[in-house]
């Protein structure tokens, strides 16, 4: 049977996700990622619980239009391991989330 992480996408950095999912990849790592947007004085964080196929190792703060998104990532490989936010440096993960983080935070902030 595959690795068990904690599966939550988009929640608030303070939030505690309790869904969990096992990982559809033979050799995945559990994660968390948190993205920070920062736009103009106002900061957002935001985090996801995943499984992904391997633990991005590539440093990234980026910016986008005048806004920075600072992604930080953590990965582990025993059941239920990823619980706890990262520690660690910045990394990249998937462009899918950047986005997507991105426009949840502009699309927040208009309403």
């Amino acid at each position: 049977q595959g690795l068990n992480c904690y599966n939550c996408t988009m929640i608030p950095f303070g939030n505690t996700c309790s869904s969990t999912a096992t990982c559809p990849y033979p050799d995945g790592v559990c994660a968390i990622q948190v993205a920070e947007v920062v736009m103009s004085s106002v900061r957002q964080k935001v985090k996801d619980h995943i499984c992904l196929p391997v633990c991005p190792t590539s440093p990234q703060t980026t910016e986008i239009l005048g806004t920075v998104v600072d992604m930080k990532i953590s990965c582990c490989n025993t059941d239920l391991c990823n619980a706890a936010g990262p520690t660690g440096g910045s990394t990249w993960t998937m462009a899918r989330v950047l986005l997507f983080s991105l426009g949840s935070f502009l699309l927040q902030t208009l309403l």
